[in-house]
């Protein structure tokens, strides 16, 4: 199969399955805004961040253990590169356990510390209880998808994933309108879907292409240690999605009250789902840049790089346009209440706070290039420059200087910034020919 060939036929099948888990939270959003109104959707928000906690310790141990299984199986050495999944299976986990506990017995403390008062208070602590008791699930079929991507079958992980998405959308439906069980009935909703994707993925281990077992393993601290290091800019990615989200309502509180974080809450539930596209790109290309990285074919990453790069591009146009043409349409969908103040701020931010979409992209994408070419100084820079170190210094001085328009304008500027730094490292990196 030729590059153009191969570069589509893996990232569509990863946008796909990218664009299904940013679902999770988006048919949320949709549904508690219209099933259950302003009170559910800042719960809504101000839970998000535990959400990212969760993807983000997915993402940490599938894109980790996943690349080191696909740069080892590109050099034929496929007893040691099937040791990653019995790795990354066993600390998801044994991570996963703790954060159920925890979050299910402390869940008024946790809401409480994420800003919610004493109204938002018993939505958001139900909510938080329904989902968490679903953490395993969440983190292993992370875990699933990125191998079997991994392992030559993006189309399974992306059929998993999308059909994980579509019973979230369906059951969210019957369990918040007709069962009217409100937010406890969307967390469910939520909840079960990864259940079905792993479900769907079990497919993949009575195939032919099947090339990874879970065994009995010599536990040894090495392969933990390039299993972290590997995935922690993903990791790193994902968390600061949660820790921006934390820092803009904490400011927006101070500033607005519980309203416009519920304005916020359209705004970074959109960019969730937006972004799912930038995470289709980057998870895609993560396979090839890997293997042909182990193989040693240097030209054809260069090639795949260019290719994401232009298809970042166009998806940012595609997605600037319908937030400059369709404002009012879309708030309209989050708006059950027709509350005029929470639309006009979110029409207000929507064109400001999305011309971010442009630097977004390319980040990520720098991020995945240089993770599947050993680079970890250089991706693991631009994730923490992400997670909150550019971002909040200028969220609180924007903030303070412009007031809430300064809070939406902090994004794009700081994803600039970002950027730019990014192609700094990308023009002066030296491709590491060393093997794993």
């Amino acid at each position: 199969m030729n590059t153009k060939k191969q570069f589509f036929k893996y990232v569509s099948f990863s946008m796909l399955s990218a664009i299904g888990m940013s679902c999770y939270c988006l048919a949320d959003t949709i549904f508690i805004a219209n099933g259950v109104g302003i009170n559910g959707l800042t719960a809504l928000n101000l839970v998000m961040p535990i959400y990212n906690i969760i993807f983000a310790i997915g993402f940490l141990l599938g894109i980790g253990g996943a690349t080191r299984y696909s740069i080892l199986n590109a050099q034929k050495k496929e007893k040691e590169a099937s040791d990653y999944y019995s790795y990354s299976l066993t600390l998801g986990i044994i991570l996963s356990l703790p954060i159920m506990v925890i979050g299910y017995i402390f869940s008024n403390k946790i809401v409480m510390m994420l800003g919610a008062d004493q109204t938002i208070l018993p939505t958001a602590s139900l909510y938080l209880k329904s989902f968490i008791l679903f953490t395993p699930f969440f983190i292993l079929s992370q875990i699933f998808c990125a191998f079997i991507r991994n392992d030559f079958n993006p189309k399974l992980a992306s059929i998993a994933s999308f059909t994980g998405t579509i019973f979230n959308i369906v059951f969210d439906y019957i369990l918040v309108f007709p069962f009217k069980l409100g937010m406890m009935g969307a967390a469910l909703a939520t909840g079960f879907s990864p259940i079905v994707t792993i479900l769907i993925c079990s497919f993949h281990f009575i195939s032919k292409k099947n090339h990874f077992h879970f065994k009995k393993i010599k536990y040894s601290i090495k392969p933990i240690i390039q299993i972290i290091q590997t995935g922690l800019p993903s990791f790193i990615t994902e968390l600061s999605s949660g820790l921006v989200i934390f820092t803009f309502n904490y400011v927006i509180l101070s500033i607005s009250g519980n309203v416009a974080v519920a304005s916020y809450g359209i705004l970074s539930n959109l960019a969730v789902f937006v972004i799912g596209f930038y995470n289709g790109i980057s998870q895609g290309i993560q396979p090839l840049l890997s293997h042909h990285y182990g193989a040693g074919k240097l030209d054809k990453m260069k090639e795949y790089l260019k290719l994401a790069i232009s298809t970042s591009f166009i998806i940012s146009i595609i997605m600037m346009s319908f937030m400059l043409l369709f404002p009012q349409q879309i708030v309209d969908v989050f708006n059950s209440d027709n509350n005029k103040i929470m639309a006009n701020i979110a029409i207000e931010a929507l064109p400001i706070y999305f011309s971010s979409f442009f630097f977004i992209g390319l980040s990520l994408i720098f991020i995945s290039y240089f993770t599947s070419t050993n680079q970890v100084k250089s991706s693991s820079l631009i994730s923490i420059l992400r997670g909150g170190v550019i971002i909040i210094p200028i969220l609180f001085i924007f903030s303070y200087l412009f007031h809430i328009i300064g809070v939406w304008l902090a994004y794009p500027v700081s994803e600039l910034i970002i950027l730019i730094i990014g192609i700094i490292l990308i023009k002066n990196q030296t491709l590491i020919t060393k093997k794993y």
